[in-house]
């Protein structure tokens, strides 16, 4: 009760200040040329005014002037005087970045750089992250700079549709300021509350339908204040909540950055491959994610409170997360995996195809044969070698397995030395695993297994005195991990040519999937499937096999190879219809007799009929 003025007094500054100066300042945009005229990306149809961040700068700031010098004159909280001074003149250079990319619309160099110069210059200024995490103060510059980059563009890639940033952002405010006051840090939940206000106030006249616009001058000020909210409020206290200000505050626009990046990384590589040069990685797209919900047919108002929702369920788990950590780590766990099929269900179409088309024509390139032992060589070294320390943790209930880094590095080679010796002797770095078959992955398999044994026994003989229970405990969990993680990698190309099979090309343009049957369903189908899905994996997605008919009565509403048996040839016509066949593949041979009938039911349904044969004939 005793700061409840002082909550009242900051949040009613700056939500009065953008009410009152917000409707000024839609009036005077356009006469500075700060106007946004719709585009093929924009979701809008009216010219409207740009640059309304400008007044979420002058509430905070007004905010935060009335909480140091009248509110509460001896402030108390990590965001002290000297941050406020600090950041008011950072945020005013990245301000005037905005404002001139707002206006006369600038590279995304140039403006990476003014977004680096501000804050550089907060880090220098402020004089507290010095010593973040315990890097030293060239690291911890390094750390600053990527946080606040990271958070400044997330934020400047959401704001797309009316009153999505600023409302994501008044959420993570409402966050932080939760976090802050169960940590009991009253002063820097109240700079959360001037920024609440601001967005708040700010909100009144840019909801759908938006009478003003953030522009990159609000997008950019909104991410640059969480992020140096969270880092110089929660960097020194909790790792948690610095982390939480990036995975639990920032949510929505955080995912939405890392599926640009990733979506726009692989394009551009395939389109360097085929010397064709025309994605920017740092350009911009019609695929963020409320772009994907507004193609799905939802209205723009729905797509926000959509992205809100979404955003509060991540924030208050983070909370919940924070204040009952124990009580929550199950639940965490049981939202992870609700979260990750969500994922890949209904987000992750456009990246995972993008993907897939990149394991499949990229691993012809030379660098992936050339250089495919060191690739998996490397990757199987460092992770052998972290799961040894990981399993010890683990036996230890938490304790550190090793008491320094040099022992660890000395025990190392009594773990790995046998596995490879043993993966060598089996081939397993010269073998093609996009083309891989179930005996390669059980030699390898074996070989793990086995040179874990002998691992064992060396380490046994090596430390006659230790616990033999802990040792064998250790070397089950590190067998688990090694083979999970090691076949893992070796299966990456299956699963995304898997999603590609069953899924079909998520972009827009792409032409209509043809939906396929397989006529036989013994080897030969089965040869079929084996030769299409490895030689023109590249255009799996153009089209689908639905299934198999064979007249065979064992195999029918059986699956062989993966796929259903769906009927004999009696069945042909109503399996056509019901799954809307476009075109039947021959793999076997079969008696005129049905041959005849096969032609006449193709021709009736009007689909085409091919033959696919599997013979050797003499040149």
């Amino acid at each position: 009760m005793q700061h409840l003025i002082k909550y009242i007094g900051v949040f009613s500054v700056s939500l009065l200040t953008v009410l009152i100066f917000t409707p000024l300042f839609i009036k005077f945009a356009p006469r500075l040329g700060l106007i946004d005229h719709p585009n093929k990306r924009c979701v809008h149809t009216n010219p409207t005014p740009l640059a309304g961040g400008t007044i979420v700068f002058l509430g905070f700031h007004v905010a935060c002037f009335a909480l140091y010098h009248y509110l509460w004159t001896p402030f108390s909280g990590q965001l002290n005087l000297k941050w406020w001074h600090a950041f008011l003149l950072a945020s005013s250079c990245l301000l005037g970045v905005g404002l001139i990319d707002d206006r006369f619309n600038i590279s995304p160099i140039i403006k990476l750089a003014g977004q680096s110069f501000a804050a550089l210059l907060l880090y220098f200024l402020s004089g507290y992250q010095t010593d973040l995490l315990g890097l030293n103060f060239f690291w911890g510059m390094i750390f600053a700079l990527l946080w606040n980059l990271s958070i400044i563009n997330a934020f400047n890639l959401i704001d797309g549709l009316d009153g999505l940033c600023s409302g994501l952002a008044l959420i993570s405010g409402i966050g932080l300021a939760v976090v802050f006051i169960f940590r009991g840090s009253p002063g820097d939940a109240l700079i959360c509350l001037a920024l609440i206000g601001s967005c708040l106030g700010f909100l009144h006249y840019n909801f759908f339908p938006a009478k003003i616009f953030l522009g990159d001058t609000g997008s950019m000020f909104l991410g640059f204040s969480l992020a140096s909210i969270s880092l110089h409020a929660g960097g020194k206290g909790s790792f948690l909540v610095l982390v939480a200000a990036l995975f639990f505050v920032a949510g929505v626009p955080v995912i939405d950055t890392l599926l640009a990046i990733w979506r726009r990384s692989i394009r551009k590589i395939l389109e360097k491959n085929n010397n064709e040069i025309s994605i920017n990685v740092m350009g911009a797209d019609r695929e963020h994610l409320h772009h994907r919900l507004l193609d799905s047919g939802l209205k723009q108002s729905h797509v926000t409170y959509i992205l809100y929702t979404v955003n509060i369920v991540i924030v208050a788990l983070g909370i919940i997360y924070f204040v009952y950590r124990e009580l929550a780590t199950g639940m965490l766990l049981i939202m992870l995996i609700i979260a990750s099929y969500l994922l890949v269900r209904h987000i992750l179409k456009i990246e995972l195809w993008e993907t897939s088309r990149l394991f499949s024509r990229n691993f012809e390139h030379p660098i992936f044969t050339d250089f495919s032992l060191a690739l998996y060589l490397t990757f199987d070294l460092t992770w052998m070698a972290c799961m040894v320390w990981v399993s010890g943790t683990i036996v230890l209930s938490g304790e550190q397995p090793f008491s320094s880094f040099a022992e660890w590095i000395k025990i190392l080679p009594f773990w790995l030395f046998p596995i490879f010796v043993l993966m060598f002797a089996s081939n397993t770095y010269f073998k093609v695993w996009r083309n891989s078959s179930f005996k390669d992955y059980f030699f390898l398999i074996l070989a793990i297994i086995i040179g874990s044994l002998f691992s064992l026994a060396f380490i046994l003989m090596s430390t006659p005195n230790g616990n033999n229970f802990i040792t064998v405990n250790q070397i089950l969990l590190f067998d688990f991990f090694t083979l999970l993680g090691i076949s893992g990698i070796r299966t990456l190309y299956h699963l995304f040519r898997e999603w590609c099979i069953y899924n079909p090309n998520p972009n827009n343009n792409a032409p209509p999937r043809r939906n396929v049957l397989v006529y036989g369903a013994g080897q030969h189908g089965g040869l079929y499937l084996r030769n299409h899905y490895l030689n023109y994996a590249d255009r799996l997605g153009e089209s689908f096999i639905a299934g198999f008919i064979d007249d065979n009565p064992a195999l029918q509403d059986k699956y062989t190879f993966g796929l259903p048996v769906l009927g004999g040839i009696t069945d042909l016509e109503k399996i056509v219809l019901k799954l809307n066949i476009n075109e039947i593949i021959l793999s076997t041979s079969i008696s005129s007799e049905h041959l005849c009938l096969l032609k006449q039911l193709t021709i009736k349904l009007n689909i085409t009929l091919l033959e696919w044969r599997a013979h050797t004939i003499s040149i």
